[in-house]
């Protein structure tokens, strides 16, 4: 599955050409109650308001490949239902089995539209 979309913007970032992808727009995140998934290329990625700012993360669990964010984060917590195992909001590490943490991506908004670099 993938997004339908591939719409891209460039950033120059320490001397270096970064690409963005467009993952949602911030109505949509809004709309969803601060928190969704959505496919770009081959990465299912999670966007979330935390602590007043945007987080992206892999929404697969290292355990046995669960989507991670099918649940609303609680206190400030994404836990797999499939068996689990729970993750920080912070930054995607894993609370159960320290060191099998989530992959981070970094966020860019511009214009009303949230883009994630997918080789960050």
């Amino acid at each position: 599955m993938s997004s339908e979309t591939s719409e891209v913007i460039t950033s120059t970032e320490a001397g270096t050409e970064v690409i963005y992808h467009f993952l949602a727009t911030s109505e949509e995140l809004k709309r969803s109650g601060g928190q969704l998934t959505r496919w770009v290329g081959d990465h299912d990625i999670l966007l979330y308001e935390h602590e007043g700012g945007l987080k992206a993360i892999s929404n697969i669990c290292r355990h046995f490949g669960g989507p991670v964010g099918y649940l609303k984060a609680k206190d400030g917590i994404f836990t797999c239902q499939w068996h689990n195992w729970q993750y920080s909001c912070k930054d995607g590490s894993c609370l159960t089995h320290p060191g099998l943490g989530l992959r981070p991506y970094a966020v860019k908004v511009t214009g009303g539209k949230i883009y994630v670099n997918l080789l960050s």
